[in-house]
């Protein structure tokens, strides 16, 4: 087995080799200026395969659809995408979308260390493959160009080019808002990717021609152009006409919530679609608040005036009333007459406590939507009924929580799509990972390691896996049970060989190596005891 896997080896070596010359030899030919090698190369280097022939027998989407007569399918909801964008603006779905944008934009930068957020290019893994600490100069400079591509947008640091931050933050805003991010690739002339940038995503439908299948076969079949055996997936829409086609591998339409129903068209369903009442109720209790401070609507009581009172004296009386309290300078100043009057109470109800609850229940209610704890958009409202849970936890596990629900499939989602168009489409050897969203302090990762040393681990082993050299007396486990229990064990061994083996005085006691030699007279004390006296 040894010999055949040197040479599995060896054969794995040459081919990295020759892995590498081609991708010289493809460089070279691309910058020649024979047509002939820039042809070939360009040849070699298409990253777009040829679509085989399949027939679908399931309809994905709905053939009877009349919302396609304009060269796209429309999304079958009544939610417009302006009235989206504009539920976007309420005060606690604005704060939820700016706080999931900015975790988001923590992992726009390769990560510093093990400690911090950010992103990774690794080469992928297969099934139950650890990663590879060791990596080769090919491979480090192949990861340092897919990550400039990737912090850069594209090839080159332009100024016309946004950072990947600022990409970042686009299109979480539109996948939170739409539930729709969609961003564009474009190619050189050898099909590898060049550039990349977020669009608005509230401008792209999906084209009729998506089901190529179905649209082949349908009497508008064949009415667009076809390249490799692909029809244009989605279209750009801007005042109801198309403005321009995307085939599959030029534009990202991204949905995180998406579903099988035929009459969704492939389009997913925003939170804030399910969060029209919620929307709708909070706007409602703001307007309601906001009108009791500037008209005065809901008074805080009555004056009932006894006995027959004359339109003159009421009049004066109303004049002084108005004169003292009116306004904001003079709120809540009670006024001095001289009448039989009585004051009638209307705010002796607990109707603020309602209020205030009613605004906590609809917060609670858009955080649970969005997957979001609403501590982290500032809203400190879990104990908010004056009593606390017997088996509430530390809020900052509430936090990690809340982040493992929503910030994580966000990242996993983003980080799928950068993949599947831009990295692969680069090297489909190489990945992109988000990664530190669960990442270990230094005092967690020391108190990790003082675990594994006192339990299943020696000291040296412990510092192999930290990368350290190991240290003399190091091969030991810190564990007092452990060790007291081998220090016993050790003297009683030695008690036991003193015993046995250490009393030379004792001529009937011998060594195991004696044991071929027990015939012979001179080492037998038995038999020569006994020859003595049979002598005698």
């Amino acid at each position: 087995m040894s010999g055949l896997s040197g040479q599995l080896d060896n054969v794995e070596h040459l081919l990295s080799k020759l892995s590498v010359k081609k991708q010289i030899l493809l460089q070279k030919a691309m910058s020649s200026t024979s047509p002939n090698d820039i042809l070939k190369a360009q040849k070699i280097l298409q990253g777009i395969q040829n679509r085989e022939q399949s027939d679908k027998k399931s309809f994905i989407l709905d053939p009877f659809d009349f919302n396609q007569t304009f060269g796209y399918k429309d999304k079958p909801y009544m939610m417009s995408y302006s009235t989206l964008k504009n539920m976007s603006k309420t005060p606690v779905v604005n704060a939820i979308i700016k706080t999931r944008k900015n975790q988001v934009a923590d992992f726009a930068e390769p990560q510093a260390d093990k400690y911090s957020t950010g992103f990774i290019i690794r080469k992928k893994l297969k099934y139950g493959q650890k990663p590879n600490e060791k990596q080769t100069e090919e491979e480090i400079r192949k990861i340092d160009y897919i990550t400039q591509f990737v912090l850069n947008c594209g090839v080159g640091n332009s100024w016309e080019n946004d950072d990947f931050e600022t990409f970042i933050r686009k299109i979480t805003e539109d996948s939170l808002v739409y539930d729709q991010m969609t961003f564009e690739v474009i190619r050189d002339k050898s099909g590898q990717p060049y550039e990349f940038f977020a669009t608005d995503a509230a401008t792209y439908r999906i084209a009729d021609s998506y089901n190529d299948d179905e649209y082949k076969n349908s009497e508008h079949g064949r009415t667009k152009q076809q390249i490799k055996g692909y029809y244009p997936n989605y279209v750009q829409v801007l005042n109801g006409e198309i403005k321009a086609e995307f085939y599959p591998w030029e534009l990202c339409f991204g949905v995180r919530n998406p579903s099988t129903s035929i009459g969704s068209v492939g389009y997913g369903v925003s939170e804030l679609e399910e969060l029209v009442t919620t929307v709708t109720s909070m706007l409602w209790a703001e307007e309601y608040n906001r009108r009791f401070f500037s008209q005065g609507s809901a008074p805080k009581g009555l004056l009932r005036v006894k006995g027959q009172v004359n339109e003159k004296e009421l009049s004066a009386f109303r004049q002084q009333w108005n004169g003292m309290i009116q306004g904001v300078q003079n709120a809540w100043k009670t006024p001095i007459v001289d009448a039989d009057i009585d004051w009638i109470d209307l705010q002796r109800s607990n109707r603020d406590m309602e209020y205030n609850a009613w605004l906590e229940f609809l917060i609670k209610i858009a955080c649970a939507i969005y997957s979001i704890d609403p501590n982290e958009i500032g809203f400190s409202i879990n104990n908010s009924s004056g009593s606390s849970p017997m088996f509430e936890g530390k809020n900052e596990q509430r936090l990690k929580h809340s982040k493992d629900k929503g910030l994580h499939p966000i990242l996993k989602f983003i980080q799928r799509k950068l993949n599947k168009y831009v990295v692969s489409q680069i090297d489909p050897d190489y990945e992109l990972l988000f990664v530190g969203l669960n990442g270990l302090t230094i005092q967690e990762e020391f108190d990790m390691d003082t675990k594994k040393a006192s339990t299943l681990y020696t000291v040296n082993e412990v510092r192999r896996m930290r990368g350290d050299d190991p240290i003399d007396g190091g091969d030991i486990i810190l564990n007092p049970t452990y060790t007291q229990s081998k220090m016993m064990a050790e003297q009683q061994a030695q008690q036991a060989q003193a015993a046995a083996g250490g009393d030379e005085k004792n001529p009937f006691l011998m060594d195991d190596n004696e044991d071929d030699n027990w015939d012979d007279e001179e080492n037998n004390p038995f038999l020569k005891s006994f020859l003595n006296n049979l002598e005698k």
